[in-house]
């Protein structure tokens, strides 16, 4: 019985035999085949071996499911770590923020919003000028005698 291919089935079989297109050489697709089914037929996907050495061909690495647990566990602290100095350096900003008069404390929670799920908020948050929505220096204080209106009798002036 002779097979024969077309154009597309023989291009798959070159391909999926690892070879160039372009291999017209009958005995080495032959040899190639005979070849890949020894190795097919020496390997037992029972044994670790096996499956390591077919992960590392592929460019993986295997590992125990232990060490993958303790893997994941570590990523989840490192990223409950990493949210939580993200949260302590917002707070701070707007504490600070707070300090220099730059927002209202009734805006603390919602500049804290913010910042939280918008980053580039902290730099407009930081452009407001100092004292902008609570004064925080003296206006309008003087020691001068002649300022005294206390012969006025007024307490308002």
């Amino acid at each position: 019985m002779a097979l024969t291919f077309d154009d597309t089935q023989a291009a798959a079989l070159l391909e999926a035999l690892g070879l160039p297109p372009e291999t017209m050489d009958i005995d080495l697709i032959l040899a190639t085949a005979a070849d890949l089914a020894a190795q097919a037929a020496g390997m037992n996907p029972e044994k670790p071996s096996t499956v390591a050495a077919a992960a590392r061909k592929a460019g993986l690495e295997t590992i125990d499911a232990a060490s993958l647990a303790a893997l994941k566990h570590d990523a989840q602290e490192g990223r409950a770590m990493a949210a939580a100095a993200k949260q302590q350096k917002i707070e701070a900003a707007v504490d600070e923020a707070l300090r220099l008069g730059k927002i209202a404390p009734s805006r603390r929670k919602h500049w804290i919003m913010l910042c939280t799920n918008d980053e580039g908020m902290l730099a407009e948050l930081a452009a407001v000028p100092n004292e902008t929505a609570v004064p925080l220096t003296e206006i309008g204080h003087s020691t001068e005698p002649a300022d005294d209106h206390a012969d006025t009798g007024r307490w308002f002036y």
